[in-house]
């Protein structure tokens, strides 16, 4: 350490961040647990051409902590525990490319953090399309209502974009967005969003980092087509008690962390709430952003808990749950319909070590979305119901055979109930009638096994396969119908348990990864994903309409074929990082509406959907600076994607809403003094696509609109630019308060991004069509604490 001699700006930084920033632009790796560098923080510290010993002596200083270099590691402690005498490297995606440590004395298993993943692992780790995302760069990022959003941090990224302007939902290589998997602390999330997708359903106070993987997965993931995005929560503060916060216009937030017993177990508490409706019922407010509103019930909670604990030397127990709710009426959109909907995940996960080569995890996982549409229209005064629910329990073994081979192996069950619809009736005088759908139950059996092979210094491969067994199951009725699928013949009955009918699914994947020098790296991979529910829906958003449906004697999986390959490299020492990938895809058992579809309690939803197939392509560009005083990325994708189905459009290939040809992001961040950061992004996204009348026709006197080709309408190109700045209040080392100030604009220059449209009702010979805006400039202060 003493020869490698760096340049070093830190201002108001914590321990984390600094030790960070030296790995970024060294050779050299941190090794520490997360609890012991949690309370120091404020570090201003500036220095020219030192050694990074002298580095590490300062930053230390007058603390409880010391450090040890063995290799390119470098273990930071604390003084009163021996040091480190053993560290064993698991690279893996699932352990996050911890470092587990054993020590003399203290647990094997321990919370331990590797303080960032450098540009240099980037390069050579076995995956294509993947990108991680850490807790505080989300924080750094203009976001609306000066909100941090997870799911809106990753739209910024090269291949994913939002399916509709200003939401969170994800379009990810030309999938629709029931197609990524959501996962929050291994529990899957089917409806993402808050608000209508205008917020996501994570609170970033309660997460510790994100990651995304694009069309190629791991083989413990499965279950989708297009992408994983894995969320984790993070643990609490197992030293020190603290609290955080955050009051603004359109949302709060409060957490509460810490030791249940010291240094053995800790427990985190989050909660954050949002009331929208009451600011946009206030008519300054509705006027600057060009929305008419009035005895709005916009709103919304979620809530986050941890707990984790030590069990011996060997053992870790972990338990999570996540509550999140919305309740969303607009009298600009639906005078008559106010909808409900939310998520409950709980999550428990046992982890074991074996030796320091041979880790087990066994967990059980628990998911339920439910979601309501109350009508108040005296023809339809009643209120309809849907759900889903997951369970699912597994185990996974982590193998390090040796130097050159890393296996891991698991296997699982998970059992899911779908309720379609249940309609209530309001009260004793509607005219509607009580009426259910038959639940819809499944069960899935899955294995995996997969291994990280180095064949040379330079060559690496990654190969694996995932087979899952499915099956529908009764208490279920399966019609039988006429030639043209217009009116049932005969039924089957199934009683409950029974198989209704049952799929197999092999999927496998292979990645290569080839070093072209130091900085240099060539990959190519191949991987197959099956999907055993369709998401039958008309919206773009992700609406509480929306129905779930798991697959049947009609509805077959869907499943797609994915080739991608890269090239990826650094330049100047990793000051900057560039990428270009390019990804063919094919899907199939895809499906969309017949036209003029019925599908509201609908008990042979199968006579109204059409199966088809899809295929999409592109390209997606990768710069990026990762240090100095200005930091930032710039992506671009260009993409096609189509589908073509008997049945509709002729029977010609035509392109889904979400098909954007052009998306580019541009990420800004900037401390410009010690206490003011200003951070900024503008986007541009080729219009997505709608179907409009091309004409009329007159039917028994009665005039109706003659439909052009599906889809083959492109929207108008969407642009924004959101800026914020943060002021921090002066650091007093003495004082346990912390805050500081933050300033969004939202669509700064105020452009009318179009959100839906619609085309009225012919009246008197006449239609007109309309343009909805979600919002113009939209300005929000926040006030975030922490002591």
């Amino acid at each position: 350490m003493t020869k490698t001699i760096i340049n070093i700006d830190l201002k108001n930084a914590t321990l984390d961040e600094a030790l960070a920033t030296i790995q970024r632009i060294t050779p050299f790796k941190f090794n520490f647990k997360t609890a012991d560098i949690a309370q120091v923080n404020g570090i201003w510290y500036k220095k020219q051409r030192v050694p990074v010993s002298n580095i590490l002596t300062d930053l230390l200083a007058n603390t409880s902590l010391q450090y040890e270099q063995v290799g390119n590691y470098i273990l930071v402690t604390t003084i009163k525990k021996p040091l480190i005498h053993r560290v064993t490297i698991i690279n893996q995606e699932s352990s996050r490319n911890n470092i587990e440590e054993a020590t003399t004395g203290c647990a094997l298993l321990q919370s331990v953090t590797v303080a960032s993943v450098t540009t240099k692992k980037s390069i050579r780790k076995v995956t294509t399309g993947h990108h991680r995302l850490s807790i505080n760069s989300i924080k750094n990022m203009a976001m609306a209502g000066g909100e941090p959003d997870v799911l809106k941090s990753l739209q910024l990224l090269p291949g994913i974009q939002t399916s509709a302007e200003g939401t969170t939902n994800l379009s990810v290589r030309g999938g629709s967005y029931d197609q990524n998997l959501m996962l929050l602390d291994e529990a899957a999330v089917y409806n993402p969003t808050h608000t209508l997708g205008f917020f996501s359903a994570f609170n970033t106070d309660a997460l510790k980092d994100v990651s995304i993987y694009k069309g190629i997965f791991p083989a413990q993931y499965g279950g989708r087509l297009s992408s994983v995005v894995d969320i984790r929560m993070k643990e609490g503060n197992s030293v020190a008690q603290k609290v955080t916060g955050g009051i603004g216009l359109l949302a709060s937030r409060l957490t509460w962390e810490g030791p249940v017993k010291k240094e053995r177990s800790s427990f985190l508490l989050s909660g954050r709430y949002s009331n929208i409706g009451l600011l946009l019922n206030l008519s300054h407010i509705s006027n600057l952003i060009k929305i008419s509103s009035k005895d709005s019930k916009v709103a919304f909670y979620d809530l986050n808990a941890r707990f984790t604990t030590q069990l011996g030397n060997k053992d870790r127990l972990s338990i999570s749950a996540y509550l999140g709710h919305d309740k969303f009426f607009m009298h600009l959109i639906d005078k008559t319909n106010l909808m409900k909907w939310g998520n409950i995940t709980f999550s428990t996960q046992w982890n074991h070590a074996f030796n320091n080569r041979l880790f087990v995890n066994t967990s059980l996982h628990y998911s339920r979305y439910n979601y309501s549409n109350a009508s108040f229209r005296e023809s339809r005064d009643f209120t309809w119901h849907g759900h889903i629910q997951e369970m699912t329990a597994k185990t996974y073994f982590d193998w390090m055979i040796n130097s050159n081979n890393h296996l891991q192996a698991g296997v699982g069950i998970a059992v899911q109930d779908v309720l379609p619809g249940k309609v209530v009736p309001n009260n004793d005088s509607a005219a509607s009638k009580k009426v259910s759908l038959n639940n819809r139950r499944s069960a899935r059996l899955f294995v995996y096994v997969s291994n990280e092979q180095k064949i040379s210094s330079r060559i690496h491969i990654s190969y694996g396969i995932r087979a899952t067994g499915f099956a529908a199951l009764g208490d279920a009725v399966v019609y039988r119908y006429n030639e043209g699928m217009s009116a049932p013949i005969d039924s089957t009955y199934y009683p409950k348990g029974k198989i209704v009918q049952s799929y197999f699914a092999a999927e496998p994947r292979i990645t290569s990864s080839m070093l072209l020098g130091n900085n240099t790296s060539v990959k190519i991979s191949y991987g197959r994903n099956y999907q055993f529910q369709h998401l039958l829906t008309n919206s773009s958003v992700g609406l509480p309409t929306d129905m779930w449906i798991s697959a049947d004697s009609y509805f077959k999986p869907q499943y797609a074929n994915q080739f991608a390959t890269g090239v990826y490299k650094t330049f100047r020492n990793d000051l900057y990082e560039a990428s270009i990938e390019g990804y063919y895809r094919k899907s199939y058992n895809i499906i969309d509406f017949k036209d003029n579809a019925d599908v509201f309690m609908n008990a042979h939803m199968e006579t109204q959907v059409l199966t088809g197939e899809g295929k999409g392509y592109g390209i997606e560009l990768l710069a990026k600076k990762n240090k100095g005083q200005s930091t930032g990325w710039i992506s671009y994708t260009w993409s096609k994607s189509f589908r073509r189905i008997n049945g509709i459009n002729n029977n010609e290939w035509y392109p889904p809403t979400y098909d954007h040809r052009h998306n580019l992001s541009l990420v800004y961040n900037r401390p410009v003094t010690k206490r003011l950061h200003i951070a900024a992004s503008w986007v541009y996204r080729s219009g997505g696509r709608t179907t409009i009348p091309v004409g009329t026709y007159i039917y028994n006197g009665v005039r109706f609109f003659y439909y052009g080709k599906r889809n083959g309408y492109t929207l108008p190109a969407n642009h924004r630019l959101d800026i914020s700045l943060t002021w921090h209040e002066k650091f007093k080392k003495k004082r346990k308060w912390q805050g500081e100030w933050n300033i969004s604009v939202y669509n700064a220059y105020n452009r009318k991004n179009i959100f839906a449209l619609y085309i009225s009702e012919i009246v008197a010979n006449d239609a007109k069509a309309y343009q909805v805006y979600l919002t113009g400039i939209l300005p929000t202060i926040t006030y975030n604490f922490t002591f």
